[in-house]
């Protein structure tokens, strides 16, 4: 059996209310992330390094924040004097510093976390487990897809 092909016009609907989708999740997340105080890239590194064990060094904050290993420093050292971090010089290699939240830090992360859970099952209000089952399984063929259209 031949698997019909979408129109023009539907492929681009459908592209179209992903990006409207995308957009709007966005914009909830980030009015969350209003009412923490902080900006989106300090919130995003206090979430990196809730996640992260043992504390992760500033390349590797810098490799997934997508900024400079000094923009890091910088934003740690005001993350610090802010009291959502503590830095202490690692007792294995002096040249390392091991970051820890505080329970400042760790409140943010928690009602976080809570928030995110919040708006992402929500989304899915009125699907059945199945059904959020095949969407997932279609956006993993649409990302596969896109991953083909980058190698060519």
């Amino acid at each position: 059996m031949r698997k019909e092909s979408i129109s023009e016009i539907e492929a681009k609907a459908t592209v179209h209310k992903l990006i409207v989708t995308m957009k709007k999740h966005k914009k909830l997340f980030d009015e969350m992330r209003e009412q923490t105080g902080l900006g989106r890239t300090a919130h995003r590194m206090l979430m990196i390094l809730s996640d992260t064990e043992p504390s992760p060094s500033q390349t590797f904050l810098a490799d997934r924040l997508e900024i400079s290993t000094a923009a890091v420093a910088v934003m740690l050292k005001k993350m610090e004097n802010e009291g959502y971090i503590l830095r202490k010089v690692s007792q294995t290699d002096s040249r390392f510093n091991s970051i820890e939240l505080t329970e400042k830090g760790v409140e943010i992360v928690e009602t976080s976390k809570k928030a995110f859970y919040s708006i992402d099952t929500s989304l899915f209000a009125g699907f059945s487990a199945e059904e959020v089952s095949v969407l997932n399984d279609f956006l993993d063929r649409i990302q596969t897809n896109i991953t083909e259209i980058e190698r060519r």
